[in-house]
């Protein structure tokens, strides 16, 4: 998983390949939005999978582990941008935690065709002034998500509960699946044990579960157990040790070993750097 420290907000738009899928999942302690301007994408979020094209607009929370993969042979093309607590703070204090907590609940905005060149118009504009920085740029930065989060406030009160992408049947198996492993990630489950809650063969489950999620099941419940260890790491004062145990790790200097290698720093340090994603 990359290391990267961010600073109060971060935007980048890149073009993608045909058969472009990330590596690996991630999750960071910034919040996201994700912004697909050409293309197809499967998109993982948590337990949950989507099917997303061109003109979607994606929130994702603090810590929420995501990975995307192509879905079709069409090149791609996004916009990122990660902002921190103070933005996020700053968007609570303007228009209400009800109102910015249900368009990050919502997660996924397919925008309408007529209204795109807007949403595209005012990220272009927050990657300008991002990456050509003066003294006006901060300011012009937070009125340009005030305006987006205006938008997707009045866009979600619009929308219907079920105004939502449609899964085929056979990421319906395979998401009950990750949400059992999620609910169940601090037990001693496995492969087996998941196959039969959802009435597969061990052999064929895994297959299908890397097919549509891109991970491996012993991947999958590493990462859930590091996303959890991270929050316990960052919003707790239990030892290392606790935090191992308390997130499904029978052994702590295992545990030590496993986050060295995933996030690229030691727990101590993690806590001690917040910075660090």
């Amino acid at each position: 998983m990359e290391r990267m420290a961010y600073e109060e907000m971060e935007v980048n738009t890149s073009k993608q390949g045909k058969y472009y899928k990330m590596p690996n999942a991630h999750f960071h302690n910034a919040f996201e939005i994700y912004y697909l301007i050409a293309g197809t994408r499967k998109f993982f979020i948590d337990s949950e999978i989507y099917n997303i094209s061109k003109g979607t607009l994606v929130l994702l929370e603090r810590n929420v582990m995501h990975k995307t993969e192509y879905s079709s042979d069409k090149l791609g093309e996004r916009t990122y941008v990660l902002f921190s607590d103070k933005y996020y703070n700053n968007m609570v204090n303007a228009f209400g935690s009800e109102a910015v907590g249900n368009c990050f609940k919502r997660k996924i905005f397919p925008i309408p065709r007529h209204r795109r060149g807007y949403i595209e118009g005012i990220l272009r504009q927050l990657e300008n002034e991002y990456k050509n920085k003066d003294e006006y740029s901060q300011s012009l930065m937070e009125i340009y998500m005030r305006e987006l989060f205006i938008f997707l406030i009045r866009y979600d009160r619009s929308m219907g509960e079920n105004d939502m992408p449609i899964l085929s049947s056979g990421d319906e198996i395979i998401q009950s699946a990750a949400r059992y492993i999620t609910e169940n990630y601090n037990k001693n489950i496995s492969l087996s044990d998941v196959a039969e809650f959802v009435g597969m063969s061990s052999t064929y489950f895994s297959k299908k579960f890397k097919e549509v999620t891109g991970f491996g099941f012993k991947e999958y419940i590493l990462n859930i157990r590091m996303k959890r260890a991270c929050t316990l790491l960052l919003e707790t004062r239990l030892s290392v040790t606790d935090i191992a145990y308390e997130t499904g790790f029978n052994d702590s200097n295992y545990f030590g070993d496993v986050f060295r290698r995933m996030k690229g720093i030691s727990p101590l340090k993690y806590r001690k750097n917040r910075e660090y994603i």
